[in-house]
Order: structure tokens, then C-alpha cells, then sequence
């Protein structure tokens, strides 16, 4: 799609985007430096946040691109999506907030003299927040420390109709299909397996919440260090796209 030059369209790399003005009122203030985050540079993140949003608020995918004849469709499109988009990175900029990660010391100083599994589960946590620290949203700790709020350790929970997660099913699920970034799932699955476990997610609607099981053996992973910025910026746009697409999916408790 060719860029436009307008007042309202703003171009970042040959791409165009919404300017700064038009993002939802917690990216400006992470624009401003006025939120409460973590974010070591937090430009590329609201620059992805502008992207996101003229994408979606214009129909600027390769179904209009590629297929001409849809084009009647895409005011709708855009309508639904625009809306969607604005729903997602309202969420992911408190997201970003300090106050809203784990608390981990509380957290291994709670699980400590319980099951050594929880405690497990909660060291995996904690390595993860070393690994990624801030640059990753706090669902995506969240969700990987569920097992320890579980009746049992190996506990699985049906995604879409478990009423215990239902605050949760969106945002969890989308961190969990970010793991397509596969990149970033063979690093978790590599401090997972240091404890002897693995991480499940199916992709229907029996989708575990991040159910974990035990495996066999360990193994060592680590980012390539000129790929790492990149592997983080693919699997924070495909979390945002998963969960803006989250409410469209079919679903089925035949799966169940």
C-alpha cells in the first residue's frame, strides 16, 4: 500500500501509521514518559503501537491488498477492527505498568513450604523475568506462573469455558499463540525443562491454560543476540493480533 501524506497519517520506515495524538491516552503517556514502565526503549513499542492501529482502523492487510473484489467489505472491516485494535492496546499499555507484575519474592516465599512443584513453577517465573524482564507485558509472566494457583500442579483448564480463568482467557491465550514466535517458545520451553517441565497449549477450545507437564530431559536454549530485538518485537505484534482476534474465533465445546 502506497504511504499517504496527510495530516492524520504519520510515516515510520516507509510505513503509515496514526500519529501519537491518535493512540489510546495510556500510549501517549507512555510516549511522554509519564506512565510507570519497565521498557528500556519504549519509542519502538509505541511506534509498533501506531503501525498496529492504522493497520487495522484502515484495512491496511493483504485481504484488501490482494483481493480487489473485497473491497466493499473493508469499511466494515475497519469498523469492527478498528474498535478491536483500540480494545488491545488499551490493555497492553497498562500491561506495561510496574504494578501490574508478579510480585516474585512474595510469590517463592509463599510456595516455599508447600509442594516443591508450585516452587518449581514459580523459579521458572522468576527466570523468565530475568531472561525478558519488562520488554515482555506482565500477562505474559501471569500466565506462565498459573499452575501454582491450580487445585494441582498438573491441573488442565478448558480456555474458553472455565469460569475460574474467564478474566484471564483472552490475554493468556494470546501470549500463549505468540509462542509461534518460535524463538521465544523453545527459550521458555528451555528454563521450563531445567525443572522437569514442559508447557502445553492447544490451539481449540479446550486450550489449556498454559497446563504444564512433566518432561524428560533438559536442553539449552539462547536468543541469537542480533536476532533477540526482533524476536521480541514479532512475538509482542503477534500477542496484540491474537488477542484483537480473540472474540471473532469460532469455538466449540465439542473439543472440550
Amino acid at each position: 500500500m502506497p504511504t499517504l501524506k496527510l495530516p492524520n497519517v504519520t510515516v515510520i520506515v516507509g510505513e503509515n501509521a496514526v500519529p501519537v495524538a491518535q493512540l489510546p491516552p495510556v500510549w501517549q503517556d507512555i510516549a511522554q514518559g509519564t506512565a510507570k514502565i519497565g521498557l528500556s526503549d519504549r519509542q519502538i513499542y509505541v511506534e509498533m503501537a501506531q503501525l498496529f492501529l492504522y493497520k487495522l482502523e484502515q484495512g491496511d492487510v493483504d485481504l484488501f491488498h490482494e483481493r480487489p473484489e473485497l473491497t466493499h467489505l473493508k469499511p466494515s472491516f475497519c469498523q469492527l477492527f478498528g474498535q478491536l485494535a483500540r480494545e488491545t492496546l488499551e490493555f497492553y499499555g497498562y500491561d506495561f505498568m510496574t504494578h501490574n507484575y508478579p510480585n516474585f519474592e512474595k510469590i517463592l516465599r509463599d510456595v516455599e513450604s508447600g509442594d516443591a512443584d508450585y516452587s518449581k513453577v514459580a523459579r521458572i517465573g522468576l527466570e523468565l523475568f530475568q531472561e525478558f524482564g519488562y520488554e515482555l507485558p506482565a500477562s505474559f509472566y501471569h500466565v506462565h506462573l498459573a499452575p501454582i494457583y491450580r487445585d494441582h500442579i498438573f491441573e488442565e483448564r478448558a480456555l474458553r469455558f472455565d469460569k475460574r480463568d474467564i478474566e484471564h482467557k483472552r490475554s493468556w491465550d494470546a501470549i500463549l499463540h505468540a509462542g509461534k514466535v518460535f524463538a521465544m517458545q523453545m527459550k521458555v520451553q528451555s528454563i521450563a525443562s531445567k525443572y522437569g517441565f514442559t508447557y502445553q497449549h492447544g490451539c481449540g477450545c479446550n486450550s489449556h491454560l498454559s497446563a504444564i507437564d512433566e518432561s524428560h530431559g533438559n536442553f539449552a536454549y539462547e536468543l541469537s543476540q542480533e536476532k533477540r530485538d526482533r524476536w521480541l518485537r514479532s512475538f509482542i505484534w503477534t500477542a496484540w493480533y491474537e488477542y484483537a482476534f480473540f472474540p471473532i474465533v469460532p469455538n466449540t465445546s465439542y473439543l472440550v
